[in-house]
């Protein structure tokens, strides 16, 4: 564990926040008392978002944490820090070697994907869905070993129930649990305890989509929500690309990339097919099949997003794991140069979402100052380093206001410098246009 939060020291030293989201729960968030926070009620399923469990998770700790950025970003932090000892567990009791398991752990916690999720409070949905998928299957491993086979199916199916249940509430991206504990019921050869989990965990699927349905197929205004078929292919390659793609903070920007830059990131995801294939042909269909189902919830999407690829890291580096130690040095080699270029670009994103923060840190004060000092003005703002405008325009979008000082719709980006009224410094403070720095 203590190397686990050491090697995330930047996302636990961050000083601010990511993006809007963060900025608008706090808002939500600041009353005097638990009892005057707007709770999000476990039973309006008609509304898209219907992540309740998430929710009232992000009212309470940004009641409590918000003002003091290192912690709240410390206890995500630790959250995803026990998912990654999850993991390795689940690797050690599928007969990995403990240093191996806890490698495995090591790159899954420090891959991009992963800094992505541990680093921005927006995912803590991501955190508790892939949790409680990773309990599950360390539960069943626990009872795939017990000798008393009816109790320990028992168990297994309220375990499997019970965590689908949590993970729903937490995100829609949860469905793929049952998806999965079916495909590890087939490859153990149809263990009591993992049937009797898949048959449970597929039963609170089928009522969740029963209720959900409609509003899942017709989001409304959020269209980046609204399913696209046509793009399943695209974002596939997309996620499978992307631990390997040095120097890119989001994947959706991967659709811009030229076509030699998609054939060179090609060879990464298939060196690793070829090293599973290399240890066992069941690992490397075990995989491929085993990411299409972690993602196929997300798959239809318009658009690609970092956080949708959590459990797919996961799988993969568990998948990698069991590879290891039936393969040779040259496979070997392979893998471990994979997850050195994981690593890496891991703490590329880790370093962005601290210098996003220390920025958030000094510009969301210095706006609500200027915006104190004209409250009925309109604050059309533009950054004098340019590369900083997606950071700003996160950052702006719909904050109705910091510290009890009126934001809202006046606050905004302008299209040009030329139409700005304030301008951000590079290091981020706001400043009226013409005013001497």
């Amino acid at each position: 564990m203590a190397a686990l939060l050491l090697l995330q020291a930047p996302l636990w030293l961050n000083p601010g926040y990511f993006t809007h989201d963060e900025l608008q729960w706090a808002v939500r968030a600041d009353t005097p008392s638990l009892g005057g926070l707007p709770w999000v009620s476990f039973f309006d399923v008609t509304w898209f978002q219907f992540r309740p469990l998430t929710f009232n998770l992000w009212l309470l700790l940004s009641h409590f944490l918000f003002e003091s950025p290192h912690l709240f970003h410390a206890a995500c932090v630790l959250a995803g820090s026990l998912n990654a000892l999850l993991l390795a567990g689940v690797l050690r009791r599928a007969g990995c070697r403990g240093q191996v398991a806890f490698a495995a752990a090591l790159v899954f916690a420090l891959g991009p994907f992963a800094a992505w999720v541990h680093g921005w409070v927006g995912c803590l949905g991501d955190l508790l869905w892939v949790g409680f998928g990773l309990g599950t299957v360390a539960v069943l491993q626990r009872q795939d070993a017990s000798r008393e086979r009816t109790s320990s199916a028992i168990v297994a199916a309220l375990a499997a129930a019970l965590a689908t249940l949590f993970a729903l509430l937490s995100k829609e991206a949860a469905l793929a649990i049952p998806a999965l504990l079916a495909l590890g019921t087939l490859l153990l050869r149809f263990p009591r305890p993992w049937l009797a989990a898949t048959f449970a965990s597929g039963i609170v699927a089928i009522i969740y989509l029963a209720l959900r349905m409609d509003t899942l197929i017709a989001p409304g205004d959020a269209t980046s929500y609204r399913l696209h078929p046509a793009a399943l292919p695209a974002r596939w390659f997309e996620y499978m690309v992307y631990p390997w793609a040095l120097g890119t903070e989001e994947i959706h920007v991967l659709r811009m990339a030229s076509w030699s830059k998609w054939l060179l990131l090609a060879l990464a995801p298939l060196a690793l097919i070829a090293c599973l294939w290399r240890a066992s042909w069941r690992l490397a269909l075990t995989w491929l099949i085993g990411a299409t189902l972690v993602l196929a919830p997300v798959l239809a999407l318009p658009n690609s997003f970092n956080q949708y690829g959590y459990g797919f890291a996961a799988l993969g580096c568990g998948m990698a794991a069991l590879a290891w130690q039936r393969l040779g040095r040259t496979g070997r080699s392979m893998l471990a140069v994979l997850a050195l270029v994981t690593v890496v670009h891991g703490f590329q994103v880790q370093m962005q979402m601290l210098e996003t923060g220390g920025l958030q840190a000094v510009f969301s004060p210095s706006l609500a100052e200027q915006a104190q000092a004209q409250p009925h003005d309109v604050i059309a703002l533009w950054p004098e380093r340019a590369s900083q405008f997606p950071i700003y325009a996160r950052l702006t979008h719909a904050v109705p206001a910091w510290h009890g000082i009126p934001l809202g719709a006046r606050v905004g980006m302008a299209e040009n410098a030329e139409q700005a009224t304030h301008l951000i410094t590079p290091d981020g403070h706001v400043q009226p246009r013409g005013a001497t720095p």
